[in-house]
């Protein structure tokens, strides 16, 4: 079992540098990296997304999407409007300085899926996400709850 996670782990490690790499020689045009790609994809799909819609779907703590919508606001790509019904709400849509590196995000997206996915058939692709997200699901439990308990819930 050790000689699995370290594999896998380095494994986990190497894809995620390799993506890092990708993303941000990929978006060097457009003022943003692999750390704000994410949201800016999710703006394009999801325009007027709350800042605790995001935080569950990105499971991140609120100190860290505010630091990433500062930094989308700084280069000119997000705004935020106040929710008419609920003032405490605030309603977030990428400008349209952010649409072309939207797209270039979707363009990124497609050809690293592509390249990683030469010589996997569909339903293993289908299988590996499946997996991926249980093991998420499980950290995500298990940091969550050790948070809760460093914090007295």
């Amino acid at each position: 079992m050790k000689d699995s996670f370290s594999n896998m782990s380095r494994c986990v490690s190497i894809f995620d540098r390799l993506m890092k790499m990708y993303y941000d020689r990929g978006l060097s045009d457009f003022e943003i990296g692999w750390g704000q790609q994410f949201y800016v994809e999710y703006l394009f799909e999801h325009p007027g997304a709350s800042a605790q819609e995001m935080t569950e779907r990105f499971r991140v703590d609120k100190a860290t999407l505010t630091k990433v919508m500062k930094k989308l606001q700084q280069v000119g790509y997000l705004r935020a409007e106040e929710d008419p019904q609920d003032r405490r709400v605030r309603h977030l849509y990428l400008t349209e300085k952010a649409i072309p590196a939207a797209r270039q995000i979707k363009r990124i997206h497609a050809e690293f899926y592509d390249t990683f996915s030469q010589g996997i058939r569909p339903e293993e692709m289908e299988q590996t996400e499946r997996l991926l997200m249980r093991m998420a699901d499980n950290i995500h439990q298990k940091v969550r709850h050790r948070m809760e308990e460093h914090n007295g819930k």
